[in-house]
């Protein structure tokens, strides 16, 4: 008879700013999931000198290369698909040598289904693809404008506000099919289910969970505003509207992509803008347990809107069948998408104590495995 789990018996233990190593690893989940893709993994890879022939003259392209070859030696093939973006190559310059190194050590078997395999700076990163956008058409005109609009912080008011904003922004999206939209689909739910949850009296600290709902919020919205105005976008933000607008990208990829920067980078800043603390922990994490309600409606949601069937992704893939078939459907979900969320927690507390580039080092390495993990996934079709 298998043991029936529930979310609720996910509550975490007292955590304190004693260490940047959350109770359960980010990054250490990332690498067991790796790890259970049999036949995806294998380290020593064969390599060779890269050339330089197709990298330009700018430093910071010299730079990128010097850095990856740093991290794990000569590539096999070229870096990047042509002529190199010093835009690009400074996003790559910032990528840990632990996430580079993970990159390197996957071995994919493409060759039947892909022909000869992409750059690696592409295929890992998204970086330096050629970008096809045949398959959908841009937002333009005045639904452009409106986003633009209704995506300014200026006069970002309430928690209503921002679900009046995040409503409109997604049904904009869902007319255009624009792929940029995806993670509009999954705010608007998110959203509005938090604001309920609000409602039904759910939290000791209700205002604190207002605040939390805005400011996580605000760092959506900036970022979409600063793609869609050419202005200053997040490089985890960038990279999820770079993928987005290649036809060449899973959805499924792309959805995950959304979801690891919105919970990995943007969740722990969100909790320090609102001075997360320790009384506010158990609130923060009902507020995740509650958010678990809206995924079936996600799922119908991308199907309808976007033809594609995520539910692998929210199940946790391989590791989240297998733990179902153990204890019961959802365990699995809840596993994975609380311990994201524990360590954003812990995260947020790390920035009280220790020098905020550390932990940031420590977000953006954690965001890297996973952007890894989902580019593997993609690239042998499991996305």
């Amino acid at each position: 008879m298998p043991l029936s789990l529930k979310p609720l018996s996910l509550k975490p233990l007292s955590l304190k700013p004693l260490s940047l190593k959350p109770l359960v690893p980010t990054t250490t989940l990332l690498l067991a999931l790796f790890s259970l893709m049999g036949g995806l993994i294998s380290c020593d890879q064969g390599i060779s000198n890269t050339s330089t022939s197709t990298l330009g003259a700018s430093p910071v392209c010299r730079e990128a290369t010097a850095h990856v070859r740093g991290c794990i030696g000569s590539l096999q093939g070229p870096l990047f698909s042509g002529e190199c973006d010093p835009t690009e190559a400074s996003l790559l310059l910032d990528t840990s040598c632990e996430v580079i190194s993970a990159a390197h050590d996957v071995e994919l078997d493409l060759k039947s289904d892909l022909g000869e395999q992409p750059p690696f700076a592409c295929l890992f990163f998204g970086l330096g693809c050629p970008i096809d956008q045949s398959c959908y058409e841009p937002l333009s005109g005045e639904p452009l404008e409106r986003v633009i609009e209704l995506s300014s912080t200026a006069n970002l008011g309430d928690e209503y506000d921002v679900r009046e904003r995040i409503e409109s922004i997604s049904e904009i999206f869902r007319a255009s099919k624009d792929p940029r939209g995806i993670f509009s689909i999954v705010y608007r739910l998110i959203t509005n289910n938090a604001v309920e949850s609000v409602e039904e009296g759910l939290y000791e600290n209700p205002q604190w969970t207002r605040d939390l709902i805005v400011a996580f919020a605000r760092r959506y919205l900036v970022n979409l505003h600063g793609h869609l105005t050419k202005g200053e976008v997040s490089p985890q933000w960038s990279k999820y509207y770079k993928l987005a607008q290649n036809c060449d990208v899973g959805y499924g990829r792309t959805l995950g992509v959304a979801i690891a920067t919105h919970l990995m980078v943007d969740l722990p800043y969100a909790i320090d803008d609102v001075d997360g603390l320790d009384e506010h922990e158990d609130d923060y994490m009902l507020f995740g347990e509650v958010s678990l309600r809206i995924f079936p409606q996600l799922i119908s949601d991308m199907q309808t809107v976007y033809q594609e069937d995520v539910s692998d992704l929210l199940r946790g893939f391989f590791l989240g069948e297998w733990i179902d078939s153990i204890y019961t459907k959802g365990t699995a979900t809840t596993f994975i998408y609380q311990t994201v969320r524990l360590n954003a927690w812990r995260n947020s507390q790390n920035l009280l104590v220790f020098p905020r580039a550390i932990v940031h080092a420590d977000i953006t390495t954690g965001w890297g495995l996973a952007e890894v993990f989902l580019a593997t996934l993609d690239a042998s079709g499991v996305l």
